[in-house]
C-alpha cells in the first residue's frame, strides 16, 4: 500500500514538472522569440582570427563604393530633335526661361562670328565635338539641365552625348518641338533660318529615327561615309560640292575662338 502510496507522487511531480516545462520553456520560448525586436540587441559579432567572411566582405564593398560614388542630384540631359524649322531653338529658349540654371548648346554656335551665321562645311566635324567638349565641361561642373539645341536625325549622332551623361550619372530626356508643321517638308522650307532647301529637308525627313530610347542610342553606330545615311548631320546644311552658305570670311582654322558659354 505504501509502494502504491508513493506511485503517486512522481506522477503529479511530473504533471507539475510539466506543468513547469509549459511555463518555463515556452515562456523561455516566447522570449527568446522577442529578442531581435529588443532595442539593443548589443554589437555585431567580431570577425573571426581570418579576418571578414565573403558575406562582411561583400557588404563593405557596397558601403565603400556608396561613400566613393554619391548620386548626382538632378542632373538632366535634354537632347532636343527636329528637322530645320521645327521650332528647336523656340523651344530650347522656352526650356531656358522655365529652368534658368540651363545651359543651351547647338553645333551652330560654331559657325556665329561677330553674331552672323556663316556656316563651312569643311568644319562640321570640328564643330560637333566643339560642342560635345563644352557639353561634357558643363556636365562636369554640375550644370542642369543641359539642352543640346541639334537636329539630332540619327541615334549615333547623339551616342557622345548620351555617353558623356551615362558617365556623370545625368538622365537623359528627348524632346521634339510639338509644332503641327514639324514633319511639313513644305512649311518647314519656308521657316527654317538657314535656307535649308526642301530636297535636303525631304530626304532628313526620309531619314529621321522615331522612338529613339537611352539604349537603342547607345548601340547605334556611326555608318561609313559609303553609307547612304552619313548625311545626316551635315544634309541639314548643304554638306557637298555645292554648300548652302557660301563663306562670306575667309576659311578659318579649327580650334579658332567661337561663341563661347562661361560656366562659372
Amino acid at each position: 500500500m505504501e509502494g502504491r502510496g508513493i506511485a503517486p507522487g512522481p506522477a503529479r511531480g511530473g504533471r507539475g514538472r510539466r506543468g513547469r516545462g509549459r511555463g518555463g520553456a515556452r515562456g523561455r520560448g516566447r522570449a527568446a522569440e522577442r529578442l531581435p525586436r529588443a532595442p539593443d540587441p548589443g554589437p555585431a559579432p567580431a570577425p573571426g582570427p581570418d579576418g571578414p567572411g565573403p558575406a562582411e566582405e561583400r557588404l563593405l564593398r557596397a558601403l565603400g563604393a556608396l561613400s566613393l560614388r554619391p548620386p548626382r542630384d538632378g542632373g538632366r540631359l535634354v537632347l532636343l530633335r527636329g528637322l530645320p524649322g521645327a521650332g528647336k531653338s523656340t523651344l530650347a529658349r522656352q526650356l531656358k526661361r522655365d529652368n534658368p540654371t540651363a545651359v543651351v548648346l547647338s553645333t551652330d554656335d560654331f559657325f556665329i562670328e561677330n553674331g552672323v551665321y556663316v556656316f563651312e562645311p569643311d568644319f562640321l566635324e570640328d564643330a560637333h565635338k566643339w560642342n560635345q567638349k563644352r557639353a561634357r565641361k558643363a556636365m562636369k561642373k554640375g550644370k542642369s539641365p543641359v539642352i543640346i539645341d541639334n537636329t539630332n536625325i540619327h541615334a549615333w549622332e547623339m551616342k557622345p552625348y548620351v555617353m558623356m551623361a551615362h558617365e556623370n550619372r545625368y538622365e537623359v530626356t528627348f524632346q521634339e518641338p510639338d509644332t503641327p508643321w514639324k514633319f511639313n517638308v513644305q512649311e518647314l522650307t519656308r521657316r527654317n533660318i538657314h535656307h535649308v532647301p526642301r530636297e535636303k529637308i525631304q530626304r532628313m525627313k526620309e531619314q529621321y529615327e522615331h522612338n529613339v530610347t537611352f539604349h537603342s542610342v547607345l548601340r547605334s553606330e556611326k555608318p561609313s561615309r559609303d553609307e547612304g545615311s552619313y548625311s545626316g548631320a551635315s544634309a541639314a546644311y548643304g554638306t557637298g560640292p555645292h554648300p548652302t552658305h557660301l563663306p562670306a570670311f575667309p576659311r578659318r582654322r579649327p580650334g579658332m575662338a567661337r561663341t563661347n558659354v562661361t560656366f562659372n
